[in-house]
C-alpha cells in the first residue's frame, strides 16, 4: 500500500546559506573529508535476521529505505546500482533492469528505480550467502545514483545504511497444515510478491509484517486447484482442512464471525480486517505467530488460552482480505499482524515436490507444471516462493 513520507522543508537560511557557499567557493578550495552532499538518504527498516531457505543457502531479507532529499537544485535522481557489502566485500548487488524490478517508489504504484524530488522508496534486499556460510555481523550499503539534471557538488557514489545483522537463529516451528502440495505462494525471499512488497504505514511507523509469510493453497494428486466452479469455496477441496498450532503459547488475539469472501472479489481492506479471522499466539522471546483467513464460526480457542503444538486452532478459509481459500501464515515481533515487523522460521521437516511454474494458470483450470528443482527432504528450512511441498501426517 504506496504511501508517500512527508516532506520537510529545509530551513531558509540555512539553505541560503548552503547555496552561496556552494557558488562563492574557490574551486581550488579542498573538499571536506568526513562531509558530502548525498542526495539520497538510505537506511534499513528492520536489522535482518539470517534464514536457512529451501535452497540451503542463508538468507538476509529485508528492506533499504531511500529518500531523494536533494535541494540545491532540486532534482530527479536515477538510482543506478545499491550494493550490500560486508567487511568491505559485495555481497548483493543491484543494477538495471533487476534493481528496478524490486524498487518500489512511494509515489506510484508500479517498481522503478527513478526517484522524484521528495519522493521516498523502497528496495526489497535479499542477500543470498553460500550453503555453510557465517552470517556478517555487520552490512553497509554502496548507493550510485545520476542526479537529473547532472550536479557537480554532490556525491554519486558513496556508502549508506550501516545495519548490524541479528545474530540468533531462526525459530523452528512444526507445520500449520498437513498433507501434500502445499504451494508456497508469496513466499521468500528474492522475488517482489504482495508480501516482500507489504512495507506499511501503521500507527504512525513503517513495518513489515509479511516479510517471511506464506499463502497456502493445496493442489490436488491430479495438479489441478479445484474441482468446479472457481468462484465457489466449496471447489476447493482444501476449504475446511484443520489449521494446527505451529509452535505453543499463549492466545492474545481471536477474531471471530467475519464473513467469508467470494473467490475472485476482494473487498475493501483496513487495517483491522485484512486478516478476516485470524488468531496470534505469543510464543514467548519476542515472537508472535499468526494464523489468518480462517472460516467463520470454526475459531476452536478463545484469548488467554494456553495451546500445545499440533493443536487445532480452526479451519482454513476465505475471510478478510482474501481472493481464494487459503491459509496466511507468518511470525512477527508483536501482537499486531500488521504493526509488528515479520521474522524468519524454520519448519522442522517438509518434503520439496519442486517448484511451480504456472501459478497465474492454476486459476484457468490447467494442471501445475512443477519443474522438479531441490526435490527431496528438507529439515529446518524456510521453504521458497513456488515450491510445492508436504508436510507429514499428525502422529
Amino acid at each position: 500500500m504506496p504511501t508517500k513520507l512527508p516532506r520537510y522543508a529545509w530551513p531558509a537560511c540555512a539553505a541560503a546559506a548552503l547555496v552561496l557557499a556552494a557558488l562563492v567557493a574557490p574551486a581550488s578550495a579542498p573538499a571536506a573529508a568526513t562531509e558530502r552532499f548525498t542526495p539520497v538518504t538510505a537506511r534499513v527498516v528492520a536489522p535482518p535476521q539470517p534464514v536457512t531457505a529451501g535452497d540451503g543457502r542463508q538468507h538476509l531479507a529485508y528492506e533499504l529505505l531511500l529518500i531523494n532529499r536533494s535541494f540545491n537544485p532540486p532534482a530527479g535522481v536515477a538510482v543506478q546500482r545499491v550494493e550490500a557489502l560486508a567487511g568491505g566485500k559485495v555481497v548483493a548487488s543491484l543494477s538495471g533492469p533487476r534493481l528496478a524490478a524490486v524498487m518500489l517508489p512511494f509515489g506510484g504504484t508500479a517498481p522503478g528505480a527513478r526517484l522524484a524530488k521528495g519522493e521516498a522508496a523502497y528496495v526489497m534486499m535479499d542477500v543470498s550467502l553460500p550453503r555453510g556460510a557465517q552470517p556478517p555481523t555487520r552490512l553497509v550499503h554502496r548507493l550510485v545514483i545520476a542526479p537529473e539534471p547532472a550536479n557537480a557538488v554532490v556525491a554519486t557514489d558513496y556508502r549508506a545504511a550501516s545495519t548490524r545483522v541479528v545474530q540468533r537463529e531462526a525459530v523452528v516451528v512444526a507445520p500449520p497444515l498437513r498433507g501434500d502440495g502445499w504451494i508456497v505462494g508469496n513466499g521468500c525471499c528474492a522475488d517482489l510478491t504482495s508480501h516482500r512488497g507489504a512495507l506499511l504505514p501503521v500507527n504512525g511507523g513503517l513495518y513489515e509484517g509479511e516479510r517471511f509469510a506464506i499463502d497456502f493453497i493445496q493442489i490436488m494428486p491430479s495438479g489441478l486447484l479445484v474441482t468446479g466452479p472457481f468462484e465457489e469455496l466449496s471447489s476447493y477441496p482444501f476449504f475446511g482442512d484443520p489449521v494446527v498450532a505451529a509452535a505453543g503459547g499463549r492466545v492474545v488475539t481471536v477474531v471471530d464471525g467475519l464473513p467469508e469472501t467470494p473467490p475472485g472479489a476482494v473487498p475493501p481492506m483496513t487495517a483491522t480486517s485484512a486478516g478476516g479471522n485470524h488468531v496470534v499466539v505469543d510464543m514467548g522471546h519476542g515472537r508472535f505467530a499468526l494464523y489468518a483467513h480462517l472460516q467463520p464460526g470454526s475459531v476452536r480457542v478463545k484469548e488467554g488460552d494456553r495451546v500445545r503444538v499440533g493443536q487445532s486452532l480452526g479451519l482454513l478459509g476465505s475471510s478478510g482480505s482474501s481472493n481464494a481459500p487459503h491459509l496466511h501464515f507468518q511470525l512477527m515481533d508483536g501482537p499486531d499482524p500488521l504493526g509488528s515487523n515479520g521474522l524468519p522460521y524454520r519448519f522442522d521437516r517438509f518434503t520439496v515436490a519442486g517448484t511451480l511454474t504456472n501459478f497465474g494458470g492454476l486459476f484457468d483450470g490447467e494442471k501445475a507444471n512443477v519443474a522438479p528443482r531441490l526435490r527431496g527432504t528438507h529439515k529446518r528450512q524456510l521453504p521458497l516462493n513456488q515450491q510445492v511441498i508436504g508436510f507429514e501426517p499428525a502422529a
